[in-house]
């Protein structure tokens, strides 16, 4: 019977400390309500808003447009032909394919090379068509 009363009270505890929490709580939303009420009355009487002078608004006008020019401008650069990425996307292509080549020749001999072996070899593919490449683009 010890054992019951035991569970009985952890469980009167929590139960009275979960209601203390809700009250804390309950009390939380009140004050947001009204805070919203307040907010909500103030909201209402905004006053008009404040008419610009022609020179305000001139300058404000200028100021919109050079940051919508320079917004262009950006995305213009970001949006230009890059060569660079025309190089690297060949390079790309190239390894990817000469990857492949090694991994067909690779199952047909069965013959497993050392990982450091085939990190020396793939850097070295990596690099000659790179170089190849960027023979490629200065001969056009």
């Amino acid at each position: 019977m010890d054992l019951i009363k035991e569970i009985n009270d952890k469980y009167l505890a929590l139960e009275a400390e979960i209601d203390q929490k809700l009250e804390k709580v309950q009390a939380e939303e009140l004050k947001l309500e009204r805070q919203n009420e307040k907010l909500v009355e103030t909201s209402i009487y905004t006053p008009a808003p404040r008419v610009l002078s022609y020179e305000e608004a001139l300058l404000r006008n200028t100021n919109t447009l050079k940051a919508l020019e320079i917004a262009k401008a950006r995305l213009r650069s970001r949006s230009t032909y890059s060569p660079v990425e025309k190089l690297l996307q060949q390079a790309l292509h190239n390894y990817k394919k000469e990857l492949e080549s090694l991994h067909e020749v690779k199952d047909k001999t069965n013959h497993p090379e050392s990982p450091e072996e085939e990190e020396d070899n793939l850097y070295d593919l990596v690099m000659q068509n790179v170089i190849e490449a960027k023979k490629q683009h200065t001969d056009l």
